[in-house]
């Protein structure tokens, strides 16, 4: 059973495509988690989840491999991950995350500038256990519905 976010469809672009999404101040603005970010990253919500709460972790400056970051984007980003963990830690009542990073087009990359997804786990989904990332398909908070709710627990 898959249960996409309805648009996600929409959203898969080529790897090879002119633009970044993750440059494009709109996109940032719509998307931009400002409590979690740092001075080289920024995290944002996923408009198109693979799950409830997913989360990126992106650095401000264009980067598409990790061997181009600098040690302080390194240095802070340990930091921002804690971060982002403990608020869905308590938004989702879990301590299990997926924590995943795809480089290049082979890997399932579709967006060429480096982003660390993390997902909450509150519970297993697993139809067929050889594969973690297989089944997660389920989607009930819209991208502003979770900037809502993460809002809400820092006002």
């Amino acid at each position: 059973m898959r249960i996409y976010e309805e648009n996600r469809d929409k959203y898969k672009t080529s790897y090879k495509s002119t633009g970044c999404q993750f440059c494009d101040k709109i996109i940032i603005k719509d998307q931009q988690v400002k409590q979690l970010e740092g001075k080289y990253w920024r995290v944002l919500v996923c408009k198109y989840p693979y799950m409830d709460g997913n989360l990126m972790l992106i650095p401000k400056r264009h980067v598409t491999n990790t061997d181009k970051l600098k040690q302080e984007e390194w240095e802070e980003f340990s930091g921002i991950l804690l971060k982002s963990q403990k608020l869905l830690s308590k938004l989702f009542a879990t301590q299990s995350f997926n924590i995943m990073l795809q480089i290049g087009p082979n890997s399932g990359a579709s967006i060429r500038h480096l982003h660390w997804m993390i997902i909450p786990r509150p519970k297993k989904v697993f139809l067929s256990g050889w594969n973690v990332l297989q089944n997660f398909y389920f989607v009930t908070l819209s991208y502003k519905d979770l900037l809502k709710k993460i809002n809400k627990f820092y006002s």
